[in-house]
């Protein structure tokens, strides 16, 4: 943090330039089929097109519905989506984290630069930018919901709040339909943001926890999602971790099993899983420590993307076995920290100038 702290912004900012620089360069390489690669998790992009020009009719989810809408008015277009995709990732996701970080560029600038330098380096987010994937635009939708969740909790006013909050929902509704278990965790969320997180209570907290997934799984109420699980087990690409959850006895130790190889990436089974260990995980695991350690400078907002970050992980976490999956499925989460970990950041140093200023 303190080697971190003496990079001068100007070097911050020149490496932003820089990384956007090889990201465009990059995505006309692969774009033009100089150099490929791939994350797993299956390419549902074929999919998506041959239903935007209507060559198939069944229904998934949401998105491929919204690309035929287009398509009919005459305004689909693959590549042009791909584009508006890359757009978004280079110029608007960073941005959105930052401002949902409570970030300013005048007030904070190298906190926001470090923000927006550490979303643009974040390379399965750039990788879904590629084609018509339906990730990048569920991160928008995600990051513009949390924007309106802040909106509403710091509302004192009832009609206020209650406006955002209705929109909070619809947008809650809106991921149901992208991908349900999405939806349904930010909705759990937006129900349960008043649970308090102090520090002391963190154990107590992860031990009853751990203690309702149990009961829960054992009267069978996981049921579908472990056997959506099994689905995992006809692939043999060498990335699934091959837990079984049918045995209700060693369900928590599977699913810690499961967190540790999936959410935070130490399924090491192959060098591209290592480099994803480096870039991606290395930080949220030093984030999520300095977040807990923190914690008592979480707020309304702070705690409804930590109840997100818990309900969100624990359906995945049961329901997916393949670990290229599983760096898209935990997007929501690790961006999730990001806001977390700024947005505790900022708040703490303003708390520590202000001790300064009282001397």
């Amino acid at each position: 943090m303190i080697l971190l702290s003496k990079i001068s912004n100007k070097a911050i900012f020149i490496c932003i330039f820089i990384l956007i620089c090889i990201k465009l360069i990059t995505y006309f390489l692969i774009k033009n089929d100089y150099i490929s690669f791939g994350l797993g998790g299956g390419n549902d992009s074929e999919y998506y097109h041959a239903y935007a020009l209507g060559y198939t009719d069944l229904v998934v989810n949401f998105w491929p519905v919204i690309l035929r809408f287009f398509n009919d008015l005459g305004l689909y277009s693959r590549d042009g989506i791909s584009y508006l995709f890359l757009f978004i990732n280079l110029f608007i996701i960073p941005f959105l984290v930052a401002k949902l970080s409570g970030l300013n560029f005048q007030k904070s600038q190298k906190y926001y630069l470090y923000s927006v330098l550490l979303c643009l380096i974040y390379p399965t987010l750039f990788f879904y930018t590629l084609d018509i994937y339906r990730d990048e635009f569920m991160v928008l939708c995600f990051l513009v919901g949390c924007l309106i969740v802040k909106k509403c909790l710091s509302r004192s006013n009832f009609i206020s709040f209650s406006y955002f909050y209705l929109l909070a929902i619809l947008i809650g509704f809106f991921l149901v339909a992208l991908r349900p278990y999405l939806g349904f965790a930010f909705l759990l969320a937006l129900g349960l943001w008043k649970i308090r997180l102090p520090k002391k209570r963190i154990l107590l907290f992860a031990i009853l926890y751990f203690s309702a997934l149990f009961v829960i799984n054992y009267i069978g109420l996981f049921k579908s999602i472990t056997d959506y699980r099994q689905i995992f087990d006809e692939d043999t690409g060498g990335s699934n971790l091959g837990l079984n959850f049918s045995n209700p006895l060693l369900f928590i130790p599977n699913f810690i099993l499961s967190a540790l190889g999936q959410l935070f990436g130490l399924y090491l089974v192959n060098p591209f899983a290592v480099l994803l260990f480096i870039i991606e995980t290395i930080p949220v695991l030093f984030m999520l420590s300095f977040i807990l350690k923190n914690i008592k400078y979480a707020d309304s907002f702070i705690r409804f993307l930590i109840v997100f970050f818990v309900l969100y992980a624990s359906i995945w976490l049961i329901g997916n076995d393949n670990l290229g999956t599983a760096v898209r499925l935990r997007l929501y989460n690790y961006l999730a920290v990001y806001i977390c970990f700024f947005y505790i950041l900022k708040l703490k140093s303003s708390y520590e100038i202000q001790k300064v200023i009282k001397k």
